[in-house]
């Protein structure tokens, strides 16, 4: 029977059995090498502001997800649920994994299990970890999550595996939550405060929270300071402020200028709290024949502009303009303008052009 919170059951594919013990389990479609069809579940790596180079783990379809939040940069969600499932095999994974990093050696800081959808979607998360873990060690493992479903106990287990996680908290008020998260049916900041609490509890790893603050919305003092309030009473090792950076799925989303980000810093005294930076990566610049193909599946889960694209997948600016070009000719990927600097993206990518919602 599973556990009932806030009139939420957590649903999984019933060909999906959870366990307690540690041994991962073959999954449909596990074996047999890879067709020419499948995409490779492995991008980047991600120029992250807060992690570095980090090598992208998708296993989630786009976009497939519980929020619907307006400043996503990976676009409006098409599909809004809270069913999890094993899109793909965990051993393809691994796969993908080993030829990855073979192929590219030391361009990697860290693994992390992200997407352009909630990778908590995944039912064969706790396994897809320990796996990792198990065969990549020396790289730190994280899970970027929206947190929608740590109210489930399951999805809480799977996580332990994992070195960092981070939650996205953006507010606590429920019309906050909902103008800005815009949820699947059902789901309410309640459920997932009492998630929160749970997790850290349990948790034994490096929880960060990450508040993104969109102008207008969750910035008022007062909603700031319930935030902060909520925040002392969860206890995570560190709060990440963060806001509207690249392109977002609604337009009417707008991020703070750095001074209004200080001040709003000021709320979360005693949090360790910080604001997030700009991406400073770099190394050792190599040719990449496959350069096209690696750039198309990066702006296949975000926009991104040249320059960070260059440093992230540790190739020259010459190289990383004369690849850009080309996949613009081509109709591959399309330029747009936000907030003074040019990002690219994929022409399929799922932004609105006009104010909507």
């Amino acid at each position: 029977m599973g556990l009932q919170l806030h009139g939420l059951t957590p649903i999984a594919r019933s060909d999906v059995k959870h366990s307690p013990h540690s041994s991962p389990r073959e999954y449909p479609g596990s074996s047999g090498a890879a067709s020419e069809e499948e995409v490779s579940t492995i991008f980047g790596p991600v120029p992250s502001r807060r992690l570095g180079r980090s090598l992208g783990i998708d296993v989630i379809p786009p976009k497939t997800c519980s929020f619907d939040c307006i400043y996503c940069e990976s676009g409006r969600t098409t599909c809004l649920t809270l069913e999890r499932q094993v899109f793909v095999p965990p051993e393809r994974v691994i796969r993908d994994l080993r030829s990855h990093l073979s192929d590219h050696p030391g361009q990697t800081d860290i693994l992390t299990l992200s997407s352009a959808g909630e990778p908590t979607l995944y039912a064969a998360l706790g396994d897809l970890l320990q796996m990792v873990k198990g065969i990549f060690p020396e790289l730190p493992l994280a899970v970027l999550t929206n947190g929608s479903l740590l109210w489930d106990p399951v999805v809480r287990k799977d996580l332990r595996w994992a070195d960092i996680v981070i939650p996205s908290l953006d507010a606590v008020s429920s019309a906050a939550f909902q103008k800005i998260n815009r949820p699947c049916g059902g789901l309410t900041i309640d459920a997932i405060l009492e998630g929160l609490h749970a997790f850290r509890k349990d948790y034994r790893g490096q929880l960060r929270v990450e508040v993104l603050l969109v102008a207008h919305h969750n910035d008022h003092p007062a909603e700031l300071a319930k935030l902060a309030r909520v925040l002392r009473t969860v206890g995570p090792d560190a709060v990440e402020l963060n806001t509207v950076v690249r392109p977002p799925a609604f337009p009417g989303a707008s991020g703070l200028p750095q001074v209004e980000m200080e001040g709003a810093l000021a709320h979360f005294a005693g949090l360790n709290a910080r604001i997030i930076g700009s991406y400073q990566g770099g190394g050792i610049c190599r040719p990449d024949d496959r350069l096209d193909q690696r750039i198309l599946d990066l702006l296949g889960r975000r926009p991104c502009a040249a320059i960070e694209m260059a440093q992230s997948l540790s190739v020259s600016p010459a190289q990383m303009e004369q690849s850009v070009e080309g996949l613009l000719k081509s109709g591959s990927i399309v330029a747009y303008s936000h907030g003074g600097a040019l990002y690219y993206c994929l022409p399929t990518r799922g932004h609105q052009r006009s104010r909507d919602g």
